[in-house]
């Protein structure tokens, strides 16, 4: 299937970013967050009718193509994006019920991949949606490969980042598990900025912050880190961060909170890869005295971090199996968060 050539080099109605971008936030937007605000139909999966999405007023109003929905599933860097394509030899009922049906509650009786409806056809095309980030790979390269033009026959979802509470992650995200430590990443590590990190340890861990998960990156490793931070040492001066792009975490977040995923396993903490190796938990339920009403929050704690590292000004280990080592100066947690935080 063609794609639209590479156009980031036009900028978007003054908004100083390349049509690219602008069509990949607002997919992000949809998908991710205002699914349910807009009306847009989800299933259980977070999967969506590419045709109802290409309807969504904010695509409308740029004008937004189906090629050039398709390349923004192919070109991301991050793999933000999940495509299905609907064979059109499927019945038209099972299509469109498949498409149009809402999410329901995650607790729901549904088997995964299933769609929930008042009339469950007897061949979803989700049944056997996949489960494993390979396969969910492999599907998406399957779909971006067909030669078919009808936005109708294709499903596209956010693989991770969703704030719709609706959409349940034991559906699509692949559980990591101690019984299964081949799969287990060897660095699980979350990125986050000077500014709120008192605010990390004030309050006794991460938090999803409005998402349905914390993120976290598998690299990169604390040695290369901290053997960098070593390097600007001797030299007295930072040294540019490498530009790989890693799913899961800004490029310049300041501080990386490492996490014992292993310890967090067995405490019963669960954690999710999606199919664009980012690493996802909510976290336990933690109550904070007695005193405290309503439900507990849930936090990734403190008593799982390992290590934590400043990287940006050449601090080094900020934090250590349990004990603050140094503390951020005010200069640099008083600036605040960088901008452009998506």
């Amino acid at each position: 299937m063609d794609h639209p050539k590479n156009n980031k080099d036009k900028r978007g109605r003054g908004q100083g970013q390349s049509r690219d971008v602008q069509v990949s936030k607002a997919l992000s937007l949809l998908l991710r967050h205002a699914a349910e605000k807009e009306g847009l139909k989800m299933n259980t999966q977070g999967y969506a009718s590419v045709s109802d999405v290409l309807n969504w007023r904010k695509l409308k109003s740029l004008k937004v193509t189906f090629p050039e929905i398709l390349h923004a599933v192919d070109s991301s860097d991050k793999k933000r994006f999940a495509l299905l394509h609907i064979p059109s030899a499927q019945p038209t009922k099972s299509t469109t019920q498949a498409t149009t049906t809402p999410a329901t509650s995650p607790d729901a009786e549904h088997e995964a991949g299933s769609i929930v409806g008042e009339e469950q056809p007897a061949t979803s095309v989700l049944e056997s949606a996949p489960t494993t980030s390979e396969a969910q790979q492999s599907a998406t390269d399957q779909a971006l490969s067909v030669k078919d033009t009808d936005p109708s026959n294709f499903l596209i979802r956010a693989t991770q980042g969703h704030s719709i509470k609706t959409v349940d992650a034991a559906s699509f995200l692949e559980p990591l598990s101690l019984s299964d430590e081949s799969k287990l990443p060897d660095t699980v590590v979350h990125g986050t900025f000077h500014a709120t990190w008192p605010a990390i340890l004030q309050s006794g861990g991460l938090r999803c912050m409005g998402r349905n998960h914390v993120h976290f990156a598998t690299g990169p490793s604390l040695e290369s880190v901290l053997a960098v931070n070593a390097e600007d040492a001797a030299r007295s001066k930072p040294k540019p961060d490498d530009s790989r792009v890693i799913s899961g975490m800004r490029r310049d977040a300041q501080v990386l909170i490492y996490i014992d995923v292993r310890k967090a396993l067995k405490a019963g903490v669960p954690f999710w890869r999606s199919e664009n190796g980012v690493i996802l938990s909510e976290g336990i339920p933690v109550t904070k005295g007695e005193a405290e009403k309503g439900e507990a929050q849930k936090f990734v704690t403190l008593d799982f971090f390992d290590v934590v590292v400043e990287r940006k000004v050449g601090l080094g280990k900020i934090w250590e199996h349990g004990e603050v080592l140094q503390g951020l100066p005010e200069t640099l947690t008083n600036k605040g968060n960088p901008k452009g935080r998506r």
